[in-house]
């Protein structure tokens, strides 16, 4: 597997942790029981906002827990042996059958058979909302929290993961495709692909705007006075009167056809029309001019949230860079 990319081959546990834990998350990481010899094997291959991280362990039974919460997506495949995953009070054994899904913010701990062989793929955060921004056709105000157990019997799963491996057999291949000027369109087709295939919070809007159901009337009127000028004073209470029901029922709605708050989906525009302008930007023009110009009063919130949606400061936007 990925043997093209092979980083390490060792007996020892705490090089194997602290080399995984470069491409994915730090961790705790500690045989389980009986220990016979060890060996742990690592590669990894990168096709921009899509990373493939291979890994083996056998001799032991190794316990997981990461330190640190996911900041990327990460769909783990097992490959040989099984994979005990708990998050967030849920319970997903990895196996040829299942596969688990970890979102940012999630923390998880881990139980690796002995002879268990798994291949990651992590994909960026910003890479993949953005993904979904263009399949809604609207800024995506929060993560996307995708169930954690992925049923590979699924054939819309089977598919994905069937696609994954021939990915894999292209990259050992030392005149693939994939690693041509091909390979962005492999984390794209991956991209779209996991977000059609496995359910998450966005899904059902992704269903909706595939079969063409409208939506009322007050939340239309609502999303085109924000898309208009979005960088205008729009509290709550202004846009309730907009839509001509109760600010209550207007998060309700919000939340039900857009899948997020007036005020988030606000934000979101907020961020994509700074994202353009600093694109474009004249000479001279500072960070806190255009987070400013679209309603952004708290320069270090601004830069948080944006780094956060697009994996850059918003100075490297600037920049160019």
């Amino acid at each position: 597997m990925l043997e093209r990319f092979s980083l390490l081959h060792t007996a020892d546990v705490d090089e194997f942790r602290v080399a995984v834990g470069q491409y994915l998350t730090p961790h705790k990481l500690a045989p389980a029981g009986r220990v016979a010899t060890l060996e742990n094997d690592l590669a990894m291959a990168a096709l921009g906002p899509v990373t493939l991280v291979y890994g083996r362990n056998a001799g032991a039974v190794l316990q997981v827990q990461l330190t640190e919460q996911v900041d990327y997506y990460d769909v783990n495949l097992a490959l040989a042996g099984t994979n005990l995953v708990r998050t967030g009070g849920e319970e997903v054994l990895l196996d040829a059958r299942t596969a688990g899904i970890l979102s940012p913010r999630m923390l998880a701990s881990m139980q690796l058979s002995d002879g268990y062989r798994q291949l990651h793929v992590r994909v960026e955060r910003y890479a993949l909302e953005r993904q979904l921004e263009e399949l809604l056709g609207r800024p995506v105000p929060g993560p996307i929290r995708f169930r954690p157990g992925m049923d590979l019997t699924d054939p819309a799963a089977a598919s994905w993961s069937q696609a994954v491996q021939l990915l894999v057999r292209d990259l050992n291949e030392p005149a693939g495709l994939a690693g041509t000027a091909a390979g962005p369109s492999w984390a794209a087709f991956l991209m779209t692909g996991l977000l059609l295939a496995q359910p998450h919070n966005y899904t059902g809007e992704l269903e909706q705007r595939r079969s063409g159901p409208r939506r009322p009337a007050s939340v239309k009127r609502v999303l085109d006075l924000i898309e208009r000028d979005p960088s205008a004073a729009l509290p709550l209470d202004r846009l309730a009167l907009a839509a001509g029901v109760t600010a209550r029922s207007l998060q309700r709605y919000f939340k039900e056809y857009v899948g997020c708050s007036p005020q988030a989906y606000l934000r979101s525009v907020r961020l994509a029309r700074a994202h353009e302008e600093l694109k474009s930007a004249p000479p001279g023009t500072t960070v806190a001019d255009i987070a400013f110009n679209w309603g952004f009063t708290h320069l270090p919130r601004f830069a948080s949230a944006y780094q956060e949606r697009y994996g850059v400061p918003p100075s490297a936007t600037l920049r160019g860079t």
